[in-house]
């Protein structure tokens, strides 16, 4: 997949936590996905997410003082509406669903997650950033905060790793 799809596959497994999260489940799994890359193995964070899931765009000030802001949501049928949408719609249709066994069972989520992705009719996320964060190669045991990626850049979802317990 792109660097474009697999944002839409991080947020995805996000976005899920977070309105398992608001139904007041708690001590839930945090997960990463183990990528491949060239016939590599690696973690590494397509989004910048804080604390509260919101994804954070790189910025600088006008006299060039770096700083993070909130990806706004604002536009219907973009990013990241458009995800927290299909799934609010397909696994959380009434306020009594919760679909805390699917979220426990890291295979299940991850052929979920991927299904829903795979179902996007188009991506729209406009001016993506094109690079990896946290990144860990698991053959060489090389960790870097970024690498810049172009756009042709593709990821293979590999696997779905649990990393914590809250």
């Amino acid at each position: 997949m792109n660097l474009v799809e697999a944002k839409y596959l991080e947020y995805t497994i996000n976005i899920f936590k977070k309105a398992l999260e608001y139904k007041g489940n708690d001590n839930l799994p945090t997960y990463k996905i183990l990528w491949k890359h060239n016939d590599k193995l690696l973690f590494a964070n397509t989004l910048n997410i804080d604390d509260n899931y919101n994804i954070l765009i790189n910025k600088l000030s006008p006299d060039f003082n770096p700083y993070h802001d909130e990806l706004p949501i604002v536009e219907n049928g973009k990013f990241p509406i458009d995800i927290m949408e299909s799934i609010h719609q397909k696994y959380f249709p009434s306020g009594f669903s919760n679909p805390i066994n699917l979220y426990n069972n890291s295979l299940a989520l991850f052929k979920e997650a991927i299904s829903v992705v795979k179902s996007v009719d188009t991506f729209h996320l406009d001016n993506p950033e094109y690079r990896l964060l946290n990144v860990s190669y698991l053959d060489s045991k090389t960790t870097l905060p970024f690498i810049l990626i172009d756009e042709n850049f593709e990821l293979e979802p590999v696997s779905l790793i649990e990393v914590s317990k809250n």
